[in-house]
Formats: structure tokens, C-alpha cells, sequence
């Protein structure tokens, strides 16, 4: 009778170790389930990839990645903070293209395109004033940019239109 007690109280504990497995499985499960489902923070719902084909496209899709992170005025971090310039120079480095450091520097880079003409990952430049360049941001497809836009907003998706652009460059082929 002993014995027999021993083995079932062994398999008691047996079970029970498999039941705390067996739960610490499936909160880890849902922990990663719910990491992968967290979004960005945002104002809006963003996409998070762009339509269309090529290293522009690459390029894009991978901007969209940091949407939600902040806006730090003369930064080019694309986790701790970017400004405009220090955003788009930040992004086209992971791709192995240097561009210059500021919007009005980086208009030069490239080759012109028409507002008509642009594809994922051409620039997009503004001038507030009318006169100067003073803000850029990324070409995603479908009459939308990704920018790093102001300290409150951080780097967020809008309207291709969302300022009048002045012009626009593309830097990949």
C-alpha cells in the first residue's frame, strides 16, 4: 500500500508539472501573440507596406517601419528620433545610398521627377514659406508620404498633398 501511494502521489506531481507547463507554454504563446499583434502608436490607422515593385518599393516599405517613433529636431536616429532630413537620409542608408544632410541639400540629390511621374521612394519636397525648401518626406504609393513631421506628431503617414510640394526627386531607379 505504501508503495502504491508513493506512485500515485509521483504521478500527481507528474501531472501537475505538465498542467504548470503545459500554462506557462500558453502564456508565453499569448504574450508573443499579442506582441505580434501591438501597432504602432499613431494618429490613424497607417498601412504598413506599400504597393508596387523595386528597390523604391523596398525602401518605402521599410520607412513605414517607423511610424510612430518620435520627431527630434536635428536627429537621425529612426528609433530615438529623426527630424525630416536625418529621417530620409537615415532610411536610404540602410539601403547603402548616401544622401546629403538637409531637405534643401537633399533636393539636389538624384533627378527631378513630376508630382504625375512619382513611385515609392522618390523624395517629396515643400517649402513652407514659398520660397525655400524647408521639410521631405518619402513617397509610399498611393498619394501618400511617410515623414518625420513635428515633435507632437513624430513620423507618421499623410497626404502627399498634405503641404503644397514644390518639387520632387528620385534617387533609385
Amino acid at each position: 500500500d505504501a508503495a502504491a501511494a508513493r506512485q500515485q502521489q509521483a504521478a500527481a506531481q507528474q501531472a501537475q508539472a505538465a498542467a504548470r507547463q503545459t500554462q506557462t507554454q500558453t502564456q508565453n504563446q499569448v504574450k508573443n501573440t499579442q506582441k505580434a499583434v501591438e501597432q504602432p502608436k499613431t494618429e490613424t490607422k497607417v498601412q504598413t507596406s506599400a504597393s508596387g515593385s523595386g528597390k523604391g518599393q523596398n525602401i518605402a516599405n521599410f520607412a513605414l517601419n517607423f511610424v510612430g517613433n518620435p520627431y527630434v529636431w536635428g536627429g537621425t536616429s529612426l528609433t530615438r528620433g529623426a527630424d525630416c532630413s536625418g529621417f530620409v537620409m537615415s532610411v536610404y542608408a540602410n539601403f547603402g545610398i548616401g544622401l546629403n544632410r538637409t531637405s534643401r541639400a537633399q533636393a539636389s540629390n538624384g533627378y527631378a521627377v513630376s508630382m504625375s511621374e512619382l513611385q515609392p521612394g522618390d523624395l517629396v519636397f515643400y517649402a513652407a514659406n514659398g520660397r525655400s525648401i524647408s521639410h521631405v518626406a518619402i513617397y509610399i504609393g498611393g498619394g501618400r508620404v511617410v515623414h518625420a513631421s513635428t515633435p507632437r506628431t513624430g513620423i507618421i503617414v499623410s497626404s502627399v498633398y498634405h503641404q503644397s510640394p514644390c518639387c520632387a526627386r528620385r534617387i533609385v531607379k
